[in-house]
């Protein structure tokens, strides 16, 4: 008699364990339908591809920060130099040079030093060159109104300075100041002084002829005024 309520008592026990554990255990998962799979793995695909762009986007930020950087510290440098006003300066004086050079009947000598001189006088592309202590030198331009009249009054000019048949400056100006607008290229080297300096002479040579020739008439003048 014992022996049985105890079984009973057991079995009653053992029943209601394997009933709790029934009920405490979480819901297994009911299979996903073929379209349902993949809605998931199409939303896992997705979530990569955020993450990748959101990576690319902050490679792309730093990228730009670092280009903005260089091209302030390009204009900077060209502003310092004073690139903008000499390379202008100097490619009209060469077109003159390539004018005098081409006009028959005329005698002209050229600079000091400069050989092969070449040019065009155009109104929106001009173009000179010319060799001077073993290098080949050659400034084209490029001039146009402004896109911006509103920011940007008058034209705007793009000029580019070869060495030796390499590009060393692409830069654009306000053709008014001259105000560097941007610096497109720029290799830093020795050209930059022998520019600064070649310019330098000549302008001082031109300055130079021209007060002799003023001096000189101005001199005609005051030999032909007589007080009585």
């Amino acid at each position: 008699m014992t022996q049985s309520v105890l079984l009973v008592a057991v079995t009653a026990l053992l029943t209601w364990l394997v009933m709790k554990w029934f009920r405490s255990a979480p819901d297994r998962p009911k299979p996903l339908s073929a379209q349902e799979s993949e809605a998931e793995r199409a939303k896992d695909v997705g979530t990569r591809l955020d993450g990748a762009r959101d990576r690319a986007s902050d490679v792309e930020v730093e990228r730009n920060r670092l280009a903005l950087a260089k091209a302030v510290k390009a204009a900077l440098w060209v502003t310092d130099a004073r690139l903008n006003a000499a390379v202008p300066e100097l490619l009209r004086m060469a077109q003159l040079w390539a004018g005098k050079s081409d006009a028959r009947g005329e005698k002209w000598t050229p600079p000091n030093g400069v050989t092969d001189i070449e040019g065009l006088d155009h109104p929106a592309k001009p173009w000179a060159s010319w060799s001077f202590d073993g290098h080949h030198w050659r400034i084209d331009a490029l001039l146009q109104p402004s896109a911006l009249p509103e920011e940007i009054e008058g034209d705007v000019g793009t000029y580019k300075v070869l060495v030796d048949r390499q590009l060393v400056l692409d830069m654009t100006i306000s053709t008014e100041d001259p105000q560097l607008l941007w610096v497109d290229a720029l290799t830093v080297g020795p050209w930059v002084s022998d520019l600064l300096a070649f310019s330098g002479a000549r302008t001082s040579d031109a300055k130079a002829r021209s007060s002799a020739r003023s001096a000189t008439k101005n001199q005609k003048r005051a030999d032909n005024i007589h007080w009585s």
